[in-house]
């Protein structure tokens, strides 16, 4: 398997460190011999606490401006909801701080070397200096909760262990340990408001603690903020991060210092070898669930050389290292226990992140879980599920205060306080992000999905089907009929706009694709559970009556899937987002089998578009073509998301890409494009639509021969698949529950019976 980023230089900038994480600990690894630069993360590190939303007058304009749209006044609808119905934005996530170790060894380095092992969860640094070998090696431990590090040299060698923070923040050093303390703002401006609104530190921020300690067989000496180590071949650092948050409805009073340093005291008197057993058998038993041959042989080349090739088409090689590592980042970055992974992950170094690094819940992070379940890691989707929790309470008042609705909504924008209200703060143009109240079913969809691959009844009954029903509620009481159909008014497709009949770019529309599929989603995965869990009451009978209502779908005069109420003009015809295909994927209702004009309309549509857009957005377009059972055109796809973008050069920062440490550049960074990319290549090989497990759906033709097993079908089925000649060879099939299957291997159904924990095993 393609399990290793391989370098021969240290990283100079944050894209091309190497990401280690437990869920909540992050650490990104510069690799550097003179003055090692170890950036630190903990996912409840957030600016802020816990706030409501109130905005006077939002209801009066959420009405006004339904009716202006109805009536064709569209220009004047978006100032009315821009002037008065946004409000605050959401906190930040924000930077810890860094541990630097400072070798005193000096002389030019021969025979470096510096990789991240997928298997092991490890970075590996190796290099010769002034005649000594030098080894390191770094893990973030999930089993113990801690940072570890371990150097040795063949000859004594000094070093000193230091660290900052970008936070109010203080360091200092005791006997052999290291701590930094601080606190993070009590609220933090938008990206863009920073130069205009005051960061504010009123001690009612979180607190943190990043609390080391050294063990070595040489010495150890102390002197303010530092500590020194003298004449080891060996020295083993332990480091424990706490806060002081609590939940989001709480404030982060939380004892957070002693417990930490209990905790490091504790660890430093057990072997580093110890640490390392547990932490490696921990990780290999998520990520050792899926092995890979995609048949091309493991490249010998270091991962910058493949990445700046400029004909990355030879080297198939990378598609299989890109999935890997999409793996290897949703065990690092989302546990049992943890926060939702945001649009960083858990790896944030800037102290104004891009979009406040926050959770972006009109794509980006629910594309982050897309690959979970289908990647057989149930359990590590459970953080989104409590961040679905999170804004069914604090979304139950941002739908009595816009919409005097009942149940629960949120907007795009959330962050670890459940922020759920329409964000912009009377921006210029902000209706075209801010005003969008989708997201709450957008993420129903993911629970629905949880039950479909784990057939959990109970967390369907006790967990699902409450939290889809809040959301529902939310939608039955905005929702106004329009002709036959019912309709949420006015709307808009994220972040994008069109042209009127007088060329004006507007962003409001009557109805548009995706509010009517997400509606339709959410309605039939309630309706489902209903068969499921024997509900039969008036809300179900409501949700039924209304699902023929929401279809709304039409094919414009190109062949293309219309996006609004309308055929208008494009204003950007290859914009980023594609949210009128969300039928196609991440739903279900559009398939090329069930409805095949309509994912004719699809493919037009994807034409249309283009196959360069940001990366995230490719990542998507990837996952679009495997469903439509295009393999060569989602291998392309995959191709330019792999185009090398320097984080120096902003001259290269157009069209997606990846960066050196394969982090999807949006640019900036966004993680969302990782996760993206591993559900489409996942999709190209086994799909669940039309009540069928298809076998190699959307194989590209250069991937003649290969294997993958491992992976999950609804039903929680394991799936191993064996491909010759660029056809199914071998298929086997296991579940937990005897169940009827039907499966498509390649245009080819077959029906068959799977006995509880029995093998079924397929040869073609």
């Amino acid at each position: 398997m393609e399990n290793r980023l391989r370098y021969s230089l240290p990283a100079t900038c944050f894209e091309e460190a190497l990401p280690l994480g437990n869920g909540s600990v992050g650490a990104m690894v510069y690799g550097k011999p003179g003055v090692e630069k170890i950036s630190l993360n903990h996912d409840t590190l957030w600016s802020g606490k816990p706030k409501r939303v109130k905005k006077e007058g939002a209801y009066d304009a959420y009405i006004k401006s339904q009716a202006l749209v109805l009536s064709g006044k569209v220009e004047e609808a978006e100032a009315l909801i821009e002037k008065e119905f946004t409000s605050d934005f959401s906190q930040t996530y924000m930077p810890l701080g860094n541990l630097y170790i400072r070798s005193e060894c000096e002389g030019e380095i021969s025979d470096y070397y510096r990789e991240l092992d997928f298997e092991t969860a490890a970075v590996n640094v190796r290099y010769k200096q002034n005649g000594i070998a030098f080894n390191r090696k770094y893990i973030v431990s999930h089993p113990d909760n801690c940072i570890a590090v371990f150097l040795s040299s063949d000859a004594p060698s000094s070093y000193t262990f230091s660290a900052d923070s970008q936070l109010k923040s203080i360091t200092t050093a005791y006997q052999n340990m290291l701590f930094l303390t601080g606190e993070a703002p009590s609220n933090m401006p938008a990206t863009d408001y920073t130069k205009t609104s005051p960061i504010e530190y009123d001690g009612s921020g979180i607190k943190f603690a990043a609390i080391g300690a050294v063990k070595t067989n040489g010495s150890i000496s102390f002197e303010r903020s530092e500590l020194t180590v003298k004449d080891a071949t060996e020295v083993y650092f332990t480091m424990c991060i706490e806060t002081s948050f609590v939940s989001f409805d709480s404030l982060p009073v939380k004892d957070h210092y002693y417990p930490c340093r209990s905790r490091v005291e504790k660890l430093s008197e057990v072997r580093f070898s110890e640490i390392l057993k547990r932490h490696t058998e921990d990780h290999s038993s998520l990520y050792s669930r899926i092995k890979t041959d995609f048949g091309f042989p493991i490249s010998d080349k270091n991962t910058d050389e493949r990445l700046k090739a400029e004909d990355k088409s030879q080297d198939l090689g990378l598609i299989e290292l890109i999935y890997n590592f999409g793996r290897y980042l949703i065990i690092a970055s989302s546990r049992e226990g943890s926060e939702a992974t945001n649009l960083q992950g858990i790896w944030n170094e800037m102290f104004i992140p891009p979009w406040q690094a926050n959770y972006t819940v009109n794509i980006n992070t629910q594309m982050n879980y897309w690959p979970v379940l289908m990647c057989n890691l149930a359990g590590l989707d459970m953080p989104l599920v409590d961040l679905i929790k999170k804004i069914s309470v604090t979304g139950m008042d941002t739908a009595k205060e816009f919409y005097r609705a009942n149940g629960y909504c949120a907007h795009h924008n959330v962050d670890i306080w459940g922020h759920s209200s329409p964000v912009g703060l009377q921006r210029p143009r902000s209706t075209q992000w801010a005003f969008w109240n989708m997201s709450a079913g957008w993420l129903c969809r993911h629970l629905f999905e949880h039950y479909e691959y784990t057939l959990d009844k109970d967390f369907l009954r006790d967990t699902a089907y409450p939290l889809m029903k809040g959301a529902a509620e939310f939608y039955l009481s905005v929702m106004i009929k329009d002709g036959e159909n019912y309709i949420v008014s006015p709307s808009t497709s994220p972040e994008n706009s069109y042209k009127n009949a007088e060329g004006k770019r507007l962003v409001l529309a009557k109805h548009t694709a995706m509010t009517q599929a997400i509606l339709t989603d959410l309605f039939t995965c309630i309706s489902k559970s209903a068969d499921i869990l024997g509900i039969d009451d008036d809300f179900v009978k409501k949700v039924r009556q209304l699902l023929p209502a929401f279809n709304t779908y039409k094919i414009g005069s190109q062949g293309q899937l219309l996006e609004y109420d309308e055929e208008y003009e494009e204003f950007d015809i290859k914009h980023r987002h594609t949210s009128h295909l969300y039928g196609l994927y991440p739903g279900d209702e559009i398939t090329v089998e069930g409805t095949p004009e309509l994912a004719d309309a699809c493919r037009v549509t994807l034409d249309r578009r283009g196959d360069f857009s940001t990366g995230w957005a490719m990542g998507w377009r990837v996952c679009f073509w495997a469903k439509l059972k295009d393999g060569n055109r989602a291998l392309n796809i995959l191709n330019n998301q792999l185009r090398f973008t320097d984080p120096k050069n902003r001259s290269t920062w157009k069209g997606g890409g990846s960066f050196l440490n394969l982090f999807c550049a949006h640019p900036p960074f966004q993680i969302d494009g990782n996760f993206g990319v591993c559900a489409g290549i996942t999709l190209m090989l086994l799909q669940c639509e039309d009540s069928k497990i298809r076998i190699l759906p959307a194989l590209p033709d250069k991937f003649t021969d290969g294997s993958i097993s491992g992976l999950k079908a609804k039903g929680n089925i394991t799936v191993d698949i064996e491909w010759k000649n660029k056809k199914a060879s071998r298929v086997t099939l296991e579940s937990p529950y005897t169940q009827k299957v039907t499966l498509d291997v390649q245009g080819k159904e077959i029906k068959a019976l799977l006995f509880a924990n029995e093998k079924l095993v397929l040869e073609f």
